[in-house]
């Protein structure tokens, strides 16, 4: 189950690479704030289309909430 849960913390963005946490999106200094801005806002869809598939995913809110605790950095210039 661990491994299951796991699934959901981590994301693989197709442009930007792959991500174990939304607090590493924003330590890559390769990315702009933009650029994290839509890797943070595309993984929280990836989320919600989890949950309308399994309303009981292991982990996803956690990393919800992770996502916004990063967005909300973010916005603040707190990175």
């Amino acid at each position: 189950m661990a491994t299951e849960a796991m699934k959901y913390a981590r994301f693989s963005h197709p442009t930007h690479g792959n991500y174990d946490n939304p607090e590493a999106v924003l330590n890559d200094d390769r990315l702009t704030d933009n650029e994290k801005r839509t890797v943070l806002d595309e993984w929280r869809s990836s989320l919600k289309h989890v949950l309308l598939n399994e309303p009981d995913a292991p982990q996803v809110k956690t990393t919800s909430k992770s996502l916004d605790d990063a967005a909300a950095k973010l916005a603040a210039g707190k990175i």
